[in-house]
């Protein structure tokens, strides 16, 4: 049995510590640790001694914890409610909104690794709310805005549509503050979905048609974008024009100092333009940066 050390007075008195008390700790074990070698035998123990309420009594939990900003006592008792029922839509969506405010809250410190992790979290469960439950319109506005700030602009319109799709149906004379953003939102992804879109001609080796669509984006909004020159570089080097290459990495590195791949495509391209002077000072530089931010 798991006791806190505020719990020994209670359980050497006369009326014993509660069941309620021996539960919430085994569930804030579980909770933490999912693959917990006693867990099974846990949840065997609150079977026997609580009802089906006992999932929302955990879920209503993890809201009040992620209101106060508690994010890691969230999502253990989010966890521990999954692991009693994985597909209980407010376990799944809770989680995924906890993780999604407590990486939201990291934003600019050094944890990284952390945030990640948190990242792939939200997505997923937001993904599983949303298929298990498809006319669940919440897990579609969240589940857009993880994609569009990962980059997948055509996935964020997609399912931003599928979000105005079903406030539609569910009524509502008049439009909500969120469907009032999210249209707005769609509007300012139109270009983005577009550079996506070029992008992915250029992932699949399609270098004229992914020129195509990105070269109109030079001299825009977009044209501080070091993915944007990154990306043209690449296809002018794959198509042999290599002065045009070597203007677009260097146009990354004006916007980017530290972008490593360019500095390295700089390298390459100064060697084969026959400049060693510039070759060097390029590949020095890559080097340098990988030393700096420890990579191989």
């Amino acid at each position: 049995m798991p006791f806190k050390t505020s719990d020994l007075t209670a359980f050497v008195s006369e009326d014993g510590l509660d069941m309620t008390s021996i539960a919430d700790n085994m569930v804030r074990i579980m909770g933490a640790n999912t693959k917990f070698a006693y867990r099974d035998a846990y949840i065997a123990y609150m079977a026997m001694f609580f009802d089906e309420k006992l999932i929302k009594v955990l879920i209503n939990n993890g809201v009040s914890e992620l209101r106060d900003g508690k994010y890691k006592r969230s999502c253990i008792y989010f966890r521990a409610a999954l692991l009693l029922d994985s597909q209980d839509r407010d376990a799944m969506f809770g989680y995924a909104c906890c993780c999604r405010e407590w990486y939201l809250s990291l934003a600019g410190g050094d944890e990284q690794e952390l945030v990640s992790l948190l990242k792939a979290e939200s997505t997923e469960y937001l993904e599983w709310t949303s298929r298990i439950y498809e006319d669940y319109a919440a897990a579609y506005y969240y589940l857009g805005y993880n994609y569009a700030n990962a980059g997948l602009y055509a996935k964020a319109s997609f399912t931003w549509n599928e979000f105005l799709r079903l406030r539609e149906l569910q009524g509502g004379e008049e439009e909500s503050p969120e469907v009032e953003e999210i249209r707005e939102r769609l509007e300012s992804l139109e270009d983005p979905v577009k550079i996506e879109e070029g992008v992915n001609h250029l992932i699949s080796g399609r270098y004229a048609e992914g020129l195509k669509v990105l070269e109109t984006y030079v001299g825009s909004e977009y044209d501080g974008w070091w993915p944007l020159h990154y990306n043209l570089a690449t296809a002018y080097r794959e198509l042999g024009h290599l002065q045009e290459a070597l203007e677009g990495y260097n146009r990354v590195i004006a916007i980017n100092p530290s972008h490593i791949e360019s500095c390295e495509a700089l390298g390459e391209l100064y060697s084969e333009l026959g400049d060693p002077v510039m070759a060097e000072k390029y590949s020095k530089k890559a080097e340098l940066l990988r030393k700096q931010q420890n990579l191989p």
